[in-house]
Parts: C-alpha cells; structure tokens; sequence
C-alpha cells in the first residue's frame, strides 16, 4: 500500500472534536494570533480530557473568516502540532456563528 504525503492511516477507535471557537469565559480577543490559541488550548484539553495528546490527531479543518489572517493562524499551528503535522483543510468562510469570532478548529484524533 502506498502511503501519500501528509496522509495518516487512524487507528481502532477515534475521537471527534467539534469546532472550538475563539472565546474564553465570555470574552473573545480581537487578534487572530490570541484567538487561535484560545481555539489550540480547547482541542489540548478536549484531548488530555480523554488521555489523548497532539500526536494522536489525524485531521483538522481551520475555518477563518479572511485569507489575510492565514499567516497568523499557522505560527500558532506550527507550533501546536510540531512534529505530528495531522492532515488538514483550511476553509474560508462567510462569517462564523459570532461576528467576533475569527477562527475556529474541529480535529479527529485516533488512537
């Protein structure tokens, strides 16, 4: 079986997270850099929640709500996956369910 770039094959069971959204005890930060890591620090908890950790993603999906807040996104992705780099897919959209919210992550962790 041949293996493609940026592909992972899951394992027996697997765990669905749903779109975390940027706001924290009711407050949303304006800058995408602090909204993404509010979304990133939701996905870890969600994960160390059922002993799970970073590596055991196999797929994100990134929506953001304009393509110039892109490069902001990835510095924090960059960091967050480091090595296990989970596929993903980045979607531009309309608008989110806040007006305020700039981004928001769903992932699929497997284990």
């Amino acid at each position: 079986m041949q293996i493609y770039q940026n592909t992972k094959i899951a394992g027996n069971k697997s765990l669905y997270i749903s779109g975390q959204t940027p706001s924290k005890e009711g407050y949303t930060p304006h800058g995408i850099e602090e909204q993404t890591e509010i979304v990133l620090e939701k996905i870890i908890t969600a994960l160390h929640e059922n002993n799970l950790t970073v590596d055991d993603l196999v797929k994100i999906t990134i929506y953001i709500t304009d393509v110039a807040y892109l490069p902001g996104v990835r510095s924090k992705l960059a960091s967050f996956v480091g090595a296990s780099k989970p596929t993903s897919t980045l979607v531009v959209v309309a608008g989110l369910i806040d007006p305020d919210f700039k981004v928001e992550i769903d992932g699929i962790a497997a284990f």
